[in-house]
């Protein structure tokens, strides 16, 4: 009875690795461009999170194709940075580090707002200083304020 109960269980896939994942890929729906390039994810999540930020307008079918590949080269290009570890295996402080470049982009365009408000200012206060020095200057001399200098 113990052998029929043995003989009765399914056996374990004794097929190689690569045709298992062969298998897999199969059995997943692949989605294509009309020109039959493969997208790297499924344009419905693709669109559906373009969706949250853009209201009231169509999106056309080359900007869902053109986003979906570009999010697929920044996912590639951040596994590779992530790949850089000297350890076994990736953990999160690996992927904080390939991702901080792209998280640090808007504090980046803020610092560029501040430092150009910072040299406008500075620009301002070197004019007036320059008016203050030439009124001194001319008023030492004797000398009227050409309106040229100021």
């Amino acid at each position: 009875m113990a052998d029929e109960i043995q003989t009765q269980e399914p056996q374990l896939d004794a097929q190689e690795p690569e045709e298992q994942a062969t298998e897999a890929a199969e059995a997943v729906p692949v989605e294509k461009t009309a020109e039959g390039e493969v997208l790297p994810f499924p344009r419905a999540r693709v669109v559906s999170i373009m969706r949250t930020e853009i209201k009231d307008k169509i999106i056309r079918s080359e900007v869902k194709e053109a986003m979906n590949f570009w999010i697929g080269n920044l996912l590639k290009r951040i596994a590779k940075e992530m790949n850089n570890s000297m350890y076994g295996s990736v953990s999160i402080a690996d992927f904080q580090r390939a991702t901080k470049p792209y998280d640090m982009v808007e504090d980046i365009v803020k610092d560029q707002e501040r430092l150009i408000v910072s040299c406008e200012k500075l620009k301002l206060d070197s004019d007036a200083i320059r008016r203050e020095m030439l009124r001194f200057f001319a008023t030492i001399r004797g000398k009227p304020l050409d309106e040229e200098q100021v």
